[in-house]
This record gives C-alpha cells, structure tokens and sequence, in this order.
C-alpha cells in the first residue's frame, strides 16, 4: 500500500507484494539501493529495512516479515546498475544477514571523495543532499535503528523511520546524476569504475577477517615487555653513572630514577651530559651523536609496539566469527591510498614478530604477494630515465647500481653504507625529500646530504627534470593525475598568507608524491578487484584476507594453494601492466602458515 505522506513510496510487508513489484524493479537499468541495520557490524546487525528506488517509484521492505531472496538475482546481476551511499556497508549487511551480494555498483560516497580529493572529505549522505538538491536530512533517525529499545527491532516502524529510509533512497537517484556528469566531465569516470570495482573484494576482505594466534600474541608480547624494561635499565643505569639524577617526590622520598616518559627530566639528563638539546623529539634524537639517544629511541620503539599492539588488538576479535575484521577505508588518503581501522594492520611493522602471529584457518594456507619495487618502478616509467628503465629490464639491484653511478665504483665494489645511502634518496624522492630530512635519515650533515642529492641529480637527469615538472604542474593547474587518471586538487593559498612559501613547498611535494604513490594505490586496487572476480568465478575456496599499500593477502585451502598463488601473481602482474608499458612488473609471493614475506 503507498503510505500517504509528502515521501511517496510503497511500504512491501508481505511476500506477495513483493512478488507483485518485483517485475518493475527488474526492468530498470538503474535503481537506488539502502539498508538499515540494527548494528554497523554485519555479524551484530539485523537487516530491518531494505529500500529500493527506481525511476518513479520507491520500495521500503520490512525484511523481518518479507522474504528478500527473490530479488537476489537483480541485485546481484550487473543489470540495473545499483546506486548506493556508502556501498561496502550495504554489501556486508546483505552478503552476511541475507546471503546477497550487490553487483555493478555506484557508489556517491566514494564518487565524491573521488571529485574533491585533496580539497574535501565532505561525503555524508546529508552534505551530498544538501549540496546537490539543496535538501536538508535528520540523521539522527539513524540512530533510532540501533537503539535497543526501539520497536523497529520488533519489526513496528514508525511513520517518521519509514519515511526517513525512503528519503535516502530516493535522493541518491538525483545525485549520481550529477555526480556522474561531473565524473564524465572531469575526466574521472575509469577512477570512479575502478573504486566501484573495488568494492566487493574490500567488503569481502573485511567479512572473511583473519585468525590471530592469542597465545603467540600475548608471548611476544611478553618478550617486548622484557626488552623495554632491559633497555631502561641500561639507560637507567648509565645515567646514574654518567650524569646522577635525582629527584624529591610529593612525600620526601628522594628517587634516582628518571621517566623516560617525561621530556623535562629527559632534557636535564642530556644537559647535564652536555647536549642541549631543543626537545625530546624523535627527529631531534636520531642526530643526537649521544649513545644514550639510541638507547632511548631503541627503548621508545619498543614501548609504541606495546602499546599500540598489545590486548587492545585482542579485544577486536569479533567473539561471533572469533576473528579480526579491519575497517578498510578505500579512499583513506588523498592519493587513493588505503586506510586502515579497528585495528590500523598498515601499522604493524613487517619485522616486529606480530604478523607471524596472523595465521591460516586449520586446512588453509596464507598467500603474501607484494609488488617488487613497485613506486620506483613507477617513476622509471614516468620519468623514463635511460638508468631507471635500465635496472628494472634487466633486473638489476637498483640501489646498487644508483651508488655505482653516484660514487663513480665498479658495481661489485658498491659497500653497504653507499647502497644504505643510493636506498635514501632512491625511496626519498615519491616524497619530495630534501637535503634536511636525508640527513636525519642517513646520519650526514644537511651539506653533506645536499652534495649526495645534487651528485644523484646529476646521474639522473630525466627524474630531476620529471620531479621539476610535476611539482610545478601541481601549481600551475592545481592539481596532479595518476597514469591512470585519478586526480588530487591542492587549495593555493594566498600570496598574503604568512606561510604562503611554505605551503607552496608543501604542495609541491605532494605534487612529486601525488603520481607515484596514486599510480601504486591504482594498480593494487585493479589487482584486488582482477582477483576477487577470479576467485568468485571459479568458485574458488580462497579468500581476499587485507592489504597494506603494494601487498596482498590471501586465504586458500592447502590443496589448491599452489595453483591461487599462481592466480594471484598473473592477476598482479596483468593489473601493473594496465598502466606500466615501459619496465617489467615483478610481484614476490610467499606461502605460509602466517603471514610474513619471503
């Protein structure tokens, strides 16, 4: 029956009215799809409402009386194409609650991180309304879906939660309309398809989740906790020989312990040891020539791992599925990078001890395929320096060959200081690094650290002369592309702001960034999206399990491990060459119980 209210749409509360619309939906080519959900977890939520829009109608399901399995053949088919806000929610509420997958997506949040990339991350449902029909939307009825006392999750709706999820549905009609045309306009239609393509192995990633080893996790735990208090102690101690230190608490008690917690004990520690140093900060210690700052930065290492992946890690395990499911954010950086929440995996450092902790479900093996060298081999296909396409065609150690030519020595004669330096500036430069940050690195003075950059420079003229333009070009126009066409706007500021000269460095540096770094987060994501088609097409018992900037990682059964991994490398290998034409593309895969690389 159609309710009676300025939102006209049908309230479907039995199966044979959805039988009696269901012709209608299926002869679209194009239809608005929103859920609510009890929960934001799929594992935790019930599917209350599913709402469907079509050209001149909306549809609001009450999924708790209705039967929603026959309209799996049209959400799932690639015709209609689905326009969604917010589409990974959506996938993972259906595919978990009602065993639904949504094909050929639309998605108008991501198609407005993808318009104003670097200049906003304005994407909510009421801005996109308010800005593109100039409609004003309550979103706290939301909230009224998660409430545990509301009758919603009793199946009684009221007239306002109704009328607010037809509303959603029916707005996003109106603004893919406009957002397409500005996609199309802009030059941004192939980024938008690629992030749409995107979203089902993202949304999948996040439902399989991964298994921890609690036990492991807590024992290597255990033993970074030995190390940071034999660390203290060492500093402890040498400080009580080398500058004694003592101080008077609240009580009298004297103490000759310092915290290495507090910068203002810490500071007076080094003054007495004859460094003054201006603060306590990490940059400042890495050049602090003082044993002790080593010591101390050795000592914060080891308490950041403990803090940051200690039981809190643990606590997210999902006592439901008894695994970890990360919050992937598709559009996390500016560049098209991912992000990574509850808990941040792109953390976890690969040699801390705590990805061997991440391990295959028993009959299953872990695939971990990265991309070799992949933003540099990015930049010898931009810059198409003849030394860049040199090492990469013919598999050269790119480091060692950049100190050979830097150093003017016989390659075999390349020592381990001079590659460590070649390594710097070779990964320094998607960065935009300059003289003061490759001393703080490499241990140089700032004029030592200028020679090297202009002595690399001078070997490697066409990735200078690339990084010129490109940062020039993200000035002059505003704005830097990837090879395949994403685009980041830079806000000018100014010529009066106070910092005008050094925002427009910063900018410039982005610029440098921007192609490199976006062109890296294309490729992974066309790879995520090749792979999760073949793994769906051949019904394959393997899974998509997370991914950290160029690495894949993937759950197979252990009898077809070998022939996934093979999968998986051509899969990488074939979305690399859709934008890299001029070097090889080289992808590392390893087979484990955990997840570590080769």
């Amino acid at each position: 029956m159609e309710t009676e209210t300025e939102v006209k749409y049908n309230f479907i509360q039995t199966n044979q009215d959805l039988t009696r619309v269901l012709g209608e939906i299926e002869k679209e080519s194009i239809i608005s799809v929103d859920t609510e959900g009890s929960a934001y977890n799929p594992y935790e939520a019930k599917l209350l409402l599913l709402q469907i829009a079509t050209k001149d109608n909306a549809f609001v399901i009450d999924c708790g009386q209705v039967d929603i399995s026959p309209l799996k053949p049209v959400l799932e088919a690639n015709r209609p194409i689905k326009i969604i806000q917010n589409a990974k929610y959506d996938y993972s509420l259906l595919k978990v609650q009602a065993g639904i997958t949504l094909g050929n997506l639309f998605d108008t949040m991501l198609a407005e991180r993808i318009l104003t990339c670097g200049i906003s991350r304005e994407i909510s449902l009421k801005t996109l309304a308010e800005k593109y029909l100039g409609q004003k939307i309550d979103k706290s009825i939301r909230e009224d879906f998660s409430n545990p006392r509301n009758p919603a999750l009793r199946g009684k709706f009221t007239k306002v939660q109704l009328d607010y999820a037809a509303s959603d549905a029916i707005v996003l009609r109106e603004i893919f309309e406009q957002q397409y045309r500005q996609l199309r306009g802009e030059g941004l239609i192939e980024t938008a398809k690629l992030e749409f393509a995107t979203v089902p192995a993202v949304a999948e990633m996040e439902i399989r989740g991964s298994l921890i080893d609690k036990e492991k996790w807590r024992s290597h735990i255990s033993e970074l906790g030995k190390k940071r208090d034999q660390i203290n102690k060492e500093i402890q101690d040498d400080i009580r020989h080398l500058a004694p230190y003592t101080q008077v608490d609240l009580f009298g008690k004297e103490s000759d312990t310092v915290n290495l917690d507090s910068p203002l004990q810490l500071l007076g520690v080094f003054k007495k040891l004859g460094e003054n140093l201006p603060n306590t900060s990490e940059a400042i210690l890495q050049k602090t020539k003082h044993p002790l700052a080593k010591k101390l930065l050795e000592y914060r290492a080891y308490e950041k791992m403990i803090t940051s992946f200690g039981e809190s890690i643990l606590e997210k395990i999902s006592p439901i599925t008894g695994r970890l499911h990360p919050d992937f954010l598709q559009l996390g950086a500016d560049t098209g990078r991912f992000a990574c929440n509850n808990p941040n995996l792109q953390q976890i450092p690969a040699d801390s001890g705590f990805r061997s902790c991440f391990i295959a479900t028993p009959g299953y093996k872990l695939i971990t395929a990265d991309y070799s060298q992949i933003e540099l081999r990015i930049m010898a296909e931009v810059s198409e320096d003849p030394a860049f396409l040199k090492a990469f065609k013919e598999d050269l150690d790119l480091h060692s060959l950049t100190a050979s030519q830097m150093f003017r020595v016989p390659l075999e004669k390349v020592n381990k200081d001079k590659r460590f330096q070649a390594k710097s500036i070779n990964f320094g430069l998607m960065y935009g690094r300059g003289p003061v940050s490759l001393s703080n690195q490499i241990g140089l003075s700032v004029d030592e650290s200028k020679k090297l950059l202009d002595v690399y420079f001078a070997s490697y003229k066409k990735v200078k002369r690339w990084l010129d333009d490109v940062g020039r070009s993200a000035i002059r126009n505003g704005g830097v592309r990837t090879l395949g066409g994403r685009r980041r706007l830079f806000s000018l500021p100014d010529r009066s702001h106070p910092d005008y000269d050094k925002l427009m460095s910063a900018i410039e540096r982005q610029g440098k960034n921007m192609p490199i770094q976006g062109t890296s987060a294309d490729i992974t994501k066309y790879a995520l999206a090749y792979i999760h088609n073949e793994f769906k097409d051949r019904k394959l018992d393997a899974y998509l399990i997370h991914t950290v900037h160029d690495e894949i990682v993937a759950e197979a059964r252990e009898d077809i491990v070998d022939q996934v991994a093979v999968l998986i490398e051509e899969m990488m290998v074939k979305a690399g060459e859709k934008l890299l034409k001029k070097v090889p593309v080289k992808v590392d895969i390893h087979v484990s119980n955990c997840w570590e690389k080769g």
